[in-house]
């Protein structure tokens, strides 16, 4: 016979991830912007959960530094100082190069995704909201990405482009710079179609760095536009999905 005590456990843990989920993909979306607060009964009424796995989902998300906890205020998506971007765009770096450098070469199906996504951000680059943008530049990177067989780093990705997102996102917000990147993309398709790993590597490490300093993408991500909270668009949603969620509760 089954313990109810267990099957309340289950129930809060889905629970838990659930709101997990639901704040990574409004944040990912710009939906959450930086030093916003998230309530815990906005939240509980918009999930139509209780408080409880609200609470440990947000002190979850504190101990992975996405949320801020300021006592007798609550939690906040987290700030990025200068120095820390500068180590988001290190460690991106790092893995990302390690990642692209083990893939498997792309078949003609992904190929012909990427060009899809590709051209479906230029068909957006003078729309005056950038999520849809966004969405599709992520799944293009991240189709690449899921070629490797590295599954913990890709892992790691996923949890640095949710944190950096700001520093990415303000690379988007001219139509010349969203044309740029698809002009890029073409690059990166390029080599891929070649087949030229050390090529596919350097196109996607120009990519990267063509960024402004880390205090320039700071203090421009602090003013971006955001997006009523739990507005994704659709390209943002498909591109989002499930949220894959490792988090360790807090205690655990």
């Amino acid at each position: 016979m089954a313990n109810p005590q267990d099957a309340d456990l289950v129930r809060t843990g889905a629970a838990v991830d659930r709101v997990i989920s639901s704040v990574l993909a409004q944040i990912s979306a710009g939906g959450l912007g930086p030093g916003e607060q998230l309530r815990q009964e906005d939240l509980a009424e918009e999930l139509g959960v209780s408080r409880v796995p609200v609470r440990e989902a947000l002190h979850a998300l504190a101990q992975q530094r996405v949320l801020v906890h300021q006592k007798r205020r609550g939690f906040f998506v987290a700030k990025r100082s200068p120095s820390e971007t500068a180590q988001f765009a290190r460690m991106l770096q790092l893995i990302e190069d390690e990642v692209v450098s083990t893939i498997e070469w792309p078949d003609p199906d992904t190929l012909a995704r990427l060009r899809s996504l590709n051209r479906r951000m230029l068909t957006l680059a003078d729309d005056d909201d950038v999520t849809d943008t966004f969405a599709l530049n992520r799944d293009f990177h991240f189709t690449i990405f899921h070629l490797s067989p590295n599954k913990i780093m890709i892992d790691e990705l996923e949890r640095l482009w949710r944190l950096a997102h700001p520093h990415i996102l303000v690379h988007m917000i001219s139509p010349e710079s969203r044309r740029q990147r698809v002009e890029e993309h073409e690059v990166i398709i390029a080599a891929l179609v070649e087949r030229d790993r050390q090529g596919t590597v350097t196109a996607l490490g120009s990519h990267r760095r063509r960024v402004g300093t880390p205090r320039q993408d700071l203090a421009a991500a602090e003013t971006l536009p955001v997006a009523p909270v739990g507005a994704v668009g659709a390209a943002g949603a498909e591109a989002i999905g499930p949220v894959p969620v490792r988090f360790l509760s807090p205690g655990a």
